[in-house]
């Protein structure tokens, strides 16, 4: 059997993020023809890396994977239940999970519910590991209300818990676990630089404050501005202050918003919001990305037909997976605490145009 090529190692890599993917899908983003594509399938499908049916293909479990028989037991996973975003976090740690031969148990954070009760009610699972934990935290109160009250119980009695998708602020009680989040201000830098290139310097963003990614994501698009030159334009709330625990609330009318501060491009989490963007800039008028260019992010929706808006993507799936990495790290090799972040990659579906 000959050597895998760079870009069968490539694609192997791109499945450990997603862990499946269409084959289509897979050769437009490596630059190739389908064909070519399906004969690199066809080859980790051989070698036993992969395996293929109707057009998608999915990672296969190695024998790498399998856990030693010294660890047992049930990692129990705790996020919001009704998040696509977090939907496919959940699917990474879970399938990172079942091919170590660890039990799966999943729970939906409870709305209003504290790290510490969370952790508290997984450690009620049998034969329980350890706890991945997603908190909500939709307001700087939630964060400061953790620090707070949560205390971490004595070893041995404390079982391990790497916080997802989430850091703790420094000094705080929960900072001394191990976390994994994406890199949300590298995903910004990506957006803006993807902007600049094509020549917009009046860029506005359009993004909630309801959830840490979103006042990351704030925060990090005035720096990248100010790294870039870019000049600062009032932003538009996607939630008003004190409507933190509302996401679902109305979108504003934002075609105004971006005539009014002379915007060209429009920076928009999450991608949910920014197919409503979309749909309200066509009802007024603005042709995309003739008139206005814009970038999403989250990659949730984005990329389905139809939609096709060019999306920072974080590797959802990859965040999962190193959860479940690092909390076995903990159990099997205690160490330093460990913060972890993974870089998102930026996704061109041609909602964006030179100026």
């Amino acid at each position: 059997m000959g050597k895998p090529s760079n870009r069968q190692e490539q694609i192997v890599a791109a499945l450990r993020q997603r862990g499946t993917a269409r084959v289509a899908e897979l050769a437009d983003e490596f630059g190739v023809s389908f064909v070519t594509m399906r004969r690199d399938v066809e080859a980790l499908a051989r070698g036993g890396r992969v395996a293929r049916s109707h057009g998608v293909v999915r990672l296969l479990p190695t024998s790498g994977n399998a856990a030693p028989a010294s660890l047992t037991g049930t990692v129990t996973m705790i996020a919001p239940g009704r998040s696509a975003y977090f939907a496919e976090i959940v699917r990474g740690a879970q399938i990172a999970a079942e091919e170590q031969g660890l039990t799966w148990n999943f729970m939906a954070c409870e709305e209003d519910e504290s790290a510490g009760a969370a952790l508290d009610r997984s450690a009620g699972a049998a034969d329980a590991l350890g706890t991945l934990l997603s908190p909500r935290w939709r307001l700087p109160v939630d964060v400061d209300a953790e620090d707070t009250a949560w205390q971490p119980l004595p070893a041995p009695a404390q079982r391990p818990a790497v916080l997802v998708e989430r850091f703790a602020p420094r000094g705080s009680a929960l900072a001394t676990i191990d976390a994994v989040r994406t890199d949300h201000a590298h995903g910004v830098w990506l957006a803006l630089r993807h902007l600049h290139a094509r020549g917009h310097r009046r860029i506005l963003l359009a993004a909630r404050d309801d959830s840490p990614t979103a006042r990351t994501i704030r925060s990090a698009f005035v720096t990248s501005l100010a790294d870039m030159g870019l000049p600062r334009i009032a932003a538009p709330l996607l939630s008003s202050a004190g409507a933190g625990r509302s996401p679902d609330a109305p979108v504003p009318h934002l075609p105004e918003a971006v005539r009014t501060a002379g915007a060209t491009a429009v920076l928009a989490h999450s991608d949910v919001d920014a197919v409503n963007l979309v749909q309200q800039l066509h009802g007024a008028g603005l042709r995309v990305p003739a008139d206005v260019s814009v970038v999403a992010y989250d990659d949730v929706i984005a990329g389905m037909d139809g939609l096709e808006l060019t999306t920072v993507a974080p590797p959802k799936r990859e965040i999962g997976r190193t959860a479940v990495a690092l909390l076995r790290e903990r159990l099997e090799r205690p160490g330093p605490t460990r913060h972890v972040e993974l870089l998102p990659v930026l996704r061109d579906r041609g909602s964006t145009e030179s100026i």
